[in-house]
């Protein structure tokens, strides 16, 4: 018996291995084994089919089973190899992220100290043991006024050692059991929502296509033949109530004993939208993100496998819970970038694998947003998507006030305009959101010689950090302490433009009592996420600031200003999505205020005010720019019009580099391709490393045949990233 085998390495092909005799009767497709490769080295793979011959004569042994029962099934094995096809990713990588190797351990616990006394008999046992041991005495005297205080928090405040807290322990006057550490939560009691016509339109379509349907499904075809996907865009303005359409469609899943996949682009994201779905479903949810430690993702994942959870709800890996009665998979803000995997193979992007695997199993997809990707709005305008609209707002009150602010000259991350906006709502008790999608202080430029401090290895400006008073590379992780310029050594630097950084340093400056808090990835440790948004939530932080992480989805109706601060940000950005990316943040930003019944404003700072993606996003205008851009979409052949490909040459001599760009452009070169490059990366250079990259363009997927051909004739394995329908 021969096994053919996806081992966990970058390796462009499966590989055949003998089934020892006393292991014949175990295996099936789908297992986890350990193979030797390279070295006598043991590694996993995925068993992907089993024969009686192979073409290879000297055959190694597969050396044990992992998994008794297969942990991936038939229909995954078709997804994954359509995912290795078309990202054109090694089938052991993309198995290994469908299945992860995840083992369920005990949760860390807590202990916790509870009296076994009555409060007569604890004041008794006080005041005997207050003369020979007092330590003793005090933590019982501390018992009185604390509810079932932790060990460490009960010694803590008597301040002494574990020793006393024994000996009461062993006389019987004390119990400490030990528990699950609680997780901080989202907080928010469940609102009494009449849906408005159109929701209710939009819940029947979803729910007429949830109705069990006896047709086959065939095999996976080419990414552009989703006819056999029952796909909806669900383009709802902020506050037209999309979650609640969400839940209704969640809902009638479940009647139908189906399992449903929910997802969200943010983990900041997941505290508040959990919450209303537990008001609906309880626990009959699971939560997937790598917010999670391994103990818990792995338990969350056992609940999914086992059937305990009928709902999964998480970031880009959910779209892989291992359901098989799954019937829906919605996705919420299906524009955002964060859905597209760049740099971990496979590169593969949620929304695409999502309507695959939804044809699999002959599942319901839901696109959800507000401002949908350029792509998603023109196939649901072609028909491929069924179009559901939700024009109206749901949420109390007037659609904020927006306004447009030219920063001309100004030096400040804070404009007076908007810093006289923020007193007033301080002064008025009611909540501020700033966006700065720009992490860090600010880049170092020398005062001497006028250069700009830049990473030795990537040539990307180095951003300084004001907590860490150092220099730090966005791309590599090198970081510079000595605050001198490489070049002339001077100390004297001048920080340039700003990040979130700089600008809660200027707010604390200019409110030094305002309660505020930064939210970004390097402010914000995991799982804390839940603790900062439950806070905002009850009032005690008054300024939430941060990334763009803070511009998506929130629902606070207190927020009665929304600043953003430098809406050129992504605007500048080399890439044909700037104007996009723009408009849909400006977009979504703007959405956090006018939440309640209070009137509220959004204010804009820019210095292109009368640029068409900043002034349609302040009129939001969804229709108007993308009738707007997609006349230049055609024009430019950019998706939707033509499919991408991103291949990126890296070697650590730089003319080599080039060289293999160079060939690699001219092998490809045909009448069903277009080749921009090669031309230096983004950046350049890259851990010691120099970079070239090439743009295919081609509206045709067997582009992937043909430059996959061309990698393995140039010997470029090793050298090669490709990224297909990339985020430029």
């Amino acid at each position: 018996m021969i096994a053919e085998i996806a081992v966990c390495l970058d390796l462009d092909q499966t590989l055949d291995y003998r089934v020892p005799e006393g292991l014949r009767p175990l295996v099936r497709v789908g297992q986890r084994v350990r193979v030797p490769v390279r070295e006598q080295r043991d590694v996993d793979g995925f068993i992907v089919g089993l024969k009686e011959h192979s073409s290879v004569r000297l055959l190694r042994e597969i050396s044990s089973i992992v998994s008794s029962d297969p942990v991936v099934s038939e229909r995954d094995l078709q997804l994954a190899r359509w995912i290795s096809d078309y990202y054109l990713a090694p089938l052991g990588l993309v198995l290994a992220v469908m299945a992860p190797a995840l083992r369920v351990s005990f949760p860390r616990t807590v202990s916790y100290v509870r009296s076994t006394l009555s409060v007569r008999e604890l004041i008794g046992q006080i005041e005997s043991l207050q003369s020979r041991a007092p330590q003793q005495a005090a933590l019982l005297r501390t018992l009185l006024s604390l509810e079932n205080p932790t060990v460490t928090e009960l010694l803590e405040r008597v301040g002494c050692g574990p020793g006393p807290l024994k000996a009461l322990a062993q006389a019987g006057l004390v119990t400490i059991t030990k528990r699950p550490r609680p997780r901080v939560e989202f907080q928010e009691a469940p609102k009494r929502v009449s849906l408005s016509p159109r929701q209710q339109q939009a819940i029947e379509e979803i729910r007429k296509a949830l109705t069990p349907d006896p047709s086959p499904v065939g095999d996976l075809q080419d990414r552009g033949d989703i006819a056999g996907v029952r796909a909806f865009l669900l383009h709802g303005v902020n506050g037209s109530g999309k979650t609640e359409v969400y839940l209704h469609a969640c809902q009638q899943c479940v009647r139908l004993n189906g399992q449903a996949i929910v997802l969200v682009p943010e983990i900041s994201l997941t505290p508040q939208f959990i919450a209303r779905f537990r008001h609906y479903f309880g626990d009959t949810i699971a939560v997937y993100h790598s917010g999670l430690t391994d103990s818990e993702r792995a338990r969350q994942w056992h609940r999914i496998a086992s059937g305990e959870a009928q709902i999964a709800i998480g970031v880009r890996a959910a779209i892989f819970a291992p359901f098989e009665n799954l019937r829906l998979i919605i996705i919420d803000e299906e524009h955002e970038s964060t859905y597209k995997q760049d740099d971990l193979i496979p590169r593969y992007h949620l929304r695409d694998v999502a309507l695959q695997r939804a044809r699999l199993h002959n599942a319901v997809t839901v696109l959800g947003s507000a401002t949908p990707s350029i792509e998603s709005y023109f196939r649901a305008q072609q028909g491929e998507y069924r179009y559901l609209a939700l024009p109206e707002r749901v949420v109390p009150g007037a659609p904020p006030r927006i306004e447009v602010l030219d920063l001309g000259e100004e030096k400040s991350l804070i404009s007076p305009l908007l810093r006289k906006k923020i007193a007033e709502r301080l002064e008025a008790r009611e909540q501020i959101i700033l966006l700065l999608n720009r992490l860090g202080y600010a880049s170092a430029l020398c005062a001497r010689c006028r250069e700009t401090l830049r990473c030795p290895q990537c040539q990307i400006a180095l951003t300084f950090s004001l907590r860490d008073q150092a220099l730090r590379c966005r791309y590599c992780g090198y970081t510079q302490r000595h605050l001198r310029c490489p070049r002339c050594r001077g100390r004297e630097l001048i920080y340039v433009g700003g990040g979130t950084e700089r600008l809660e340093l200027e707010l604390r400056r200019a409110f030094p009592h305002a309660v505020m808090r930064r939210m970004d990835s390097e402010s914000v440790r995991r799982g804390e996420h839940a603790a900062i948004l439950e806070l905002f939530r009850q009032g005690q932080i008054q300024i939430l600031l941060g990334t763009q992480m803070i511009a998506l989805g929130l629902d606070f109706p207190n927020v009665t200003l929304v600043g953003i601060v430098n809406a050129d940000t992504l605007l500048d950005f080399p890439d044909f999505r700037a104007g996009e990316r723009t408009f849909q943040v400006i977009s979504q930003a703007a959405g956090r205020a006018g939440r309640g019944e209070k009137p509220s404003e959004v204010l804009i700072q820019t210095r292109h005010p009368e640029h068409p993606a900043i002034q349609l996003a302040a009129r939001q205008d969804y229709r108007a720019f993308y009738e707007l851009e997609i006349p230049a979409r055609r024009e430019l052949g950019y998706p939707p019009f033509a499919h991408l490909i991103e291949v990126t040459v890296e070697h650590s001599n730089a003319t080599k580099a080039q060289e293999q760009a160079r060939l690699l452009a001219q092998r490809l070169q045909s009448e069903s391709v277009e080749i921009l490059g090669p031309t230096p990366a983004m950046p350049a250079r890259r851990r010691g490393r120099s970079r070239w990259t090439l743009l295919l363009k081609s509206k045709s997927a067997e582009i992937q045949t043909a430059l996959r051909a061309a990698i393995k004739a140039l010997k470029l394995g090793d050298s090669v990233t490709v990224n297909v329908d990339p985020q430029l």
